[in-house]
């Protein structure tokens, strides 16, 4: 049978499997056996300390060419650490990716920058990165989930990206090509190769790619990835919110994953997860078409993942969190490498350090995150102090016990370089980033987060950058902080810093008020940049 008849068969086959589904859900609501909603819960509520989310981009490592060296690009480096699940992530773009698909299309293409892509060389030894990457985790007792992004731009500006099936169904993109040149790159207008979840081709074909993987690989759980990239819908891609029924579509397909979950879960005799990843708050979630507090209350999802990771330190976790807890399903929030970088020109565009990583791990479990999802952030082969920074950031970031007592580095996001990123910037809460104006004659406030009881630590120094040298007058939590001018942090980051020691009992644990004016007779004000707090335990 040829590999075209082998996918009109499966096609026909899971059409009749999606037909009774629909069938299903229109004559009432889907109620799950006692016993399947115990074993769910239970598996749900696992210890999940970490999660390593990895994209998939480690087939195209020239390493990659066998199963043993593709297990050493990245997955080894979870071992020993409080890596317990591994997100697996094989989309390119919409229908198009790095497992042995009999839906989708197999990624094989060897152009720049694909060039080492090792995919057919996989496929030739019997095996796939997905495969091979449930295989390992399940060797080391690591949790296995492979994330299917619900939609992916990257075939915008990447032309090897580009799959057959947007080629065959034009009419299911949200815009056009010439879009990208059209509107400037902080316009949601730019991002037009996304497919409409309004057409039932596109829930359809999804539906069919989720249940092609639920039976195909010994999966854990299914992790549905509404926020890479978050433009589901033409409103959103005009700047505008979803419908009600434009949210209720996209809720059916949680409701029809939810289905198919059980009922190949309930086959293979053990129970399949369905994860979710949504944007930080309710509001913004709704305005993509994401509504979690509805699928939280219909039982629907049992793990949920919140935020882009790209305002790590000031991520507002708490309501999510809270409403899941009511719900008894566990959350975790996303931190990434993406918005754990010092970005030029307020950096030296490197990444931080573990102090930085620890201190939002601590926010995040304060707000009472069940554990953290890491993005981006992946060990390169022969990067020894990378792979270092990486190991230390998997063995201490996944519990207050291995967090307590540890040097940090709190800080509030400078968010300036994400005015380019229109696929994102409605879905990013920026309220509380940097950077803002200290007008002459004008104080201004910020909220400082702080996960920790700093009162015990040995040192606490306040870091404060502006985009040029100013006097300035500052306070913490009510008290003065005289600061001093630190040329050795201008030379070892950028623009100008300013210092001062703080006692550590004025730090509070969560919202700490930090209020700066100009200093004496200034014509013209400076902006904030920075603000930091370097916690030393000693």
């Amino acid at each position: 049978m040829s590999r075209g008849d082998m996918q009109s068969t499966r096609r026909s086959f899971l059409g009749a499997g999606l037909g009774s589904l629909a069938a299903t859900l229109a004559s009432g609501p889907f109620l799950l056996g006692a016993t399947e909603q115990s074993k769910r819960k239970e598996l749900a509520h696992r210890r999940r300390r970490i999660i390593f989310n990895d994209d998939g981009d480690d087939v195209w490592d020239p390493h990659a060419k066998t199963p043993e060296g593709f297990v050493g690009v990245r997955l080894k480096h979870m071992l020993d650490t409080q890596v317990d699940t591994l997100f697996y992530c094989t989309t390119q773009s919409f229908n198009y990716f790095t497992h042995n698909t009999k839906i989708g299309q197999v990624f094989l293409s060897r152009q720049a920058p694909f060039g080492n892509n090792n995919m057919q060389a996989l496929m030739d030894a019997g095996t796939d990165p997905l495969r091979l990457a449930i295989e390992y985790a399940h060797k080391h007792g690591i949790e296995a989930v492979w994330t299917l992004r619900m939609n992916d731009i990257h075939d915008a500006f990447t032309p090897p990206l580009w799959p057959k099936w947007k080629t065959d169904h034009p009419d299911a993109l949200l815009g056009r090509r010439e879009d990208w040149a059209k509107f400037p790159p902080g316009s949601q207008h730019r991002w037009w190769s996304g497919v409409d979840f309004a057409r039932a081709d596109v829930r359809r074909r999804t539906l069919e790619l989720i249940e092609d993987v639920a039976t195909d690989y010994d999966v854990d759980a299914i992790d549905l990835d509404w926020l890479r990239h978050p433009i589901h819908f033409r409103q959103t891609l005009l700047g505008k919110p979803v419908t009600r029924q434009q949210i209720e579509l996209i809720t059916g397909v949680v409701r029809d994953a939810r289905k198919l979950a059980a009922r190949i879960g309930d086959k293979r005799g053990r129970p399949i997860l369905l994860s979710a990843r949504v944007p930080m708050t309710i509001t913004q979630g709704l305005y993509i078409g994401t509504d979690a507090e509805t699928w939280l209350k219909e039982g629907l999802i049992d793990l949920l993942t919140i935020g882009g990771g790209y305002v790590p330190f000031s991520m507002p976790t708490g309501e999510l969190a809270s409403l899941a807890r009511r719900h008894e399903v566990p959350v975790y929030p996303c931190i990434s490498a993406s918005g754990m970088t010092r970005r030029k020109p307020y950096g030296s565009g490197g990444i931080y350090g573990a102090q930085a990583w620890r201190a939002t791990a601590s926010n995040a479990f304060d707000a009472k995150a069940d554990g953290v999802s890491l993005f981006n952030l992946f060990p390169q082969p022969g990067a020894d102090q990378h792979n270092e920074l990486v190991r230390q950031v998997f063995s201490q970031a996944g519990e207050p016990a291995t967090l307590a007592g540890k040097d940090k580095l709190f800080c509030l996001d400078n968010a300036a370089h994400m005015a380019g990123c229109g696929y994102t910037n409605h879905i990013v809460p920026y309220a509380a980033c940097l950077p803002k104006p200290v007008e002459p004659g004008k104080t201004l406030t910020v909220t400082l987060p702080v996960g920790d009881d700093a009162t015990r630590a040995k040192s606490i120094t306040l870091r404060v950058q502006t985009d040029k040298p100013a006097a300035l007058e500052a306070s913490l939590n009510g008290a003065r902080v005289p600061l001093a001018a630190a040329p050795e942090l201008d030379r070892q980051i950028a623009l100008t810093w300013q210092t001062a020691p703080v006692t550590p009992s004025i730090v509070k644990r969560g919202a700490n008020r930090f209020e700066v004016k100009m200093g004496g007779a200034a014509d013209q004000g400076v902006a904030l940049t920075g603000l930091e707090l370097m916690v030393r335990y000693g």
